[in-house]
């Protein structure tokens, strides 16, 4: 039975004198300080000739369309602002334009109306004349007739209630009092 213990013994022995085994491979670090030193100069280099540079023209391309954009916008935020004011001043004059439009139609209405107030008061006015003139003849031959018919009714009365026929100059002068009176 010591037989089947030496192998394990010696197993043993062979672990104790050995160290941790990643730490044992120092033979093998001067390769991987190496590669190690080559891997980072080799993306170094990648990044510094080919990706950055690649990256600082897509930064840079997309800053001038940016600043493309903008100038684009600003000259036509300009234009629009120009198209704005003389559409406001376009505006403004037809305002005026209509303004001055409807003073002057008002103006030829009022003139109008003046003038076709002035020919029907004109109208109106000879209309009265003739009929004031009419009425005045109306009236001098109603008076005149008055005159005969209160003549003939006063001599009528006189003589009925006298008896006797009055001279016609007296009853003349009495109606022409009487009428005068009125």
């Amino acid at each position: 039975m010591e037989q089947e213990h030496a192998p394990a013994d010696a197993h043993g022995a062979e672990h104790a004198s050995s160290s941790f085994p990643p730490f044992d491979q120092v033979d093998t670090f001067a390769s991987q300080i190496f590669w190690l030193v080559v891997t980072f100069g080799a993306l170094y280099l990648f990044a510094t000739y080919w990706l950055i540079p690649k990256v600082g023209k897509a930064i840079a391309d997309r800053e001038n369309a940016i600043a493309r954009d903008v100038a684009d916008a600003a000259a036509l935020s300009g234009k629009a602002d120009e198209s704005v004011r003389a559409f406001e001043a376009r505006i403004a004059e037809a305002k005026v334009r209509s303004r001055d439009t409807a003073a002057k139609a008002k103006a030829e209405a009022d003139a109008r109306i003046a003038a076709e107030t002035a020919r029907v008061e004109a109208d109106l006015a000879s209309r009265l004349a003739a009929a004031e003139t009419r009425i005045a003849d109306v009236r001098k031959k109603a008076m005149a007739n008055v005159s005969s018919v209160a003549e003939d009714a006063a001599s009528a009365i006189a003589e009925k209630l006298g008896g006797v026929k009055p001279a016609p100059d007296a009853v003349r002068k009495a109606v022409a009092g009487a009428l005068a009176k009125v």
